[in-house]
């Protein structure tokens, strides 16, 4: 069945939507409660808001504050499933995709082929000769415990923003405006801007960073629609988060973890986004050689109400 028409089924009044987004919120903020706990019981008199969120972001960068903010993601993700199905009388699977079954193929197709993409951009300066900024910081104590943690619950993270952007609030936006374009479109500038708050923004300014997560929202859309479901979206982000966590960080990383190689003196243009499009259109071309999904739905048709 088409994935957006299941946008239909179960329950969809406006108000249970209200409802789960709020129940989401408050599922989020309980998951940071172990994170916040425990470094304000490691400060005990420490009660300046602004030393104190400085804190909780020094703590972040441990393997241990990686974990514990990565859990507040998980307590997202189960909220979610939860109200779709008791909330608005869903199948999990009716905001996943629409074939009859998860794909699990497709998740590690999209993952191989996004994760290769990401190597190459990283090994290029390298082979260019621009690399001095990189430092290698390999620990093996550590690396290997931020491995364990980036393949357990990254994956939590990452599908629960694919789940809510691509799944959930695509379909809702397809209730309310009836287009796919308008859903791809919506939902992709709002992916873009809740990560607005993200230090890369805050450093290198909104016109450079956000036009990069903005783009990645097209891609992940886009994918998406044209292939009937989200399974290669979730590869990708799954994909990209992990491999972003292990191989590269900095002081203005939204992940700051002991990754392979620290950064000294990041910078970013206009060219990350243009990198961001030519590795968007790449996986594009590649995904389709293998499942032929360009010429199967229309981004310009109508959604119409059908029965399942």
């Amino acid at each position: 069945m088409d994935f957006l028409k299941k946008s239909y089924t179960g329950r969809n009044q406006w108000y249970w939507y209200v409802f789960t987004l709020l129940v989401i919120f408050a599922a989020v903020q309980i998951g940071t409660l172990p994170l916040s706990g425990y470094v304000s019981g490691q400060n005990p008199g420490l009660h300046n808001p602004e030393l104190l969120n400085a804190k909780v972001m020094e703590f972040m960068s441990t393997n241990f504050g990686l974990a514990l903010t990565l859990l507040s993601f998980a307590c997202g993700f189960f909220a979610l499933l939860l109200c779709v199905k008791y909330a608005h009388k869903k199948r999990m699977l009716d905001i996943v995709t629409g074939r009859q079954r998860l794909d699990w193929g497709r998740i590690f197709f999209g993952a191989g082929v996004w994760a290769i993409l990401l190597l190459i951009t990283f090994f290029v300066p390298f082979l260019t000769g621009d690399a001095e900024g990189l430092v290698f910081q390999f620990e093996p104590s550590k690396f290997f415990v931020l491995m364990a943690i980036s393949l357990v619950l990254f994956p939590f993270q990452t599908s629960f923003e694919e789940l809510a952007f691509r799944g959930y609030l695509m379909q809702w936006s397809t209730i309310l405006f009836k287009y796919r374009w308008v859903a791809w479109v919506l939902t992709s500038f709002i992916f873009g801007l809740m990560h607005s708050a993200n230090p890369e923004v805050q450093e290198f300014g909104a016109w450079i960073a956000l036009p990069q997560y903005i783009l990645m929202g097209l891609l992940l859309g886009y994918v998406t629609l044209k292939d009937n479901g989200m399974e290669l979206a979730l590869g990708i982000h799954a994909a990209n988060n992990i491999l972003s966590a292990l191989c590269v960080t900095s002081g203005s990383s939204t992940l700051r973890t002991h990754a392979l190689f620290y950064e000294i003196a990041p910078t970013a243009s206009i060219m990350d986004s243009v990198v961001i499009l030519l590795a968007a259109l790449v996986f594009i071309w590649i995904c389709n050689r293998k499942y032929k999904f360009m010429g199967n739905i229309s981004l310009w048709s109508k959604v119409e109400r059908e029965e399942c």
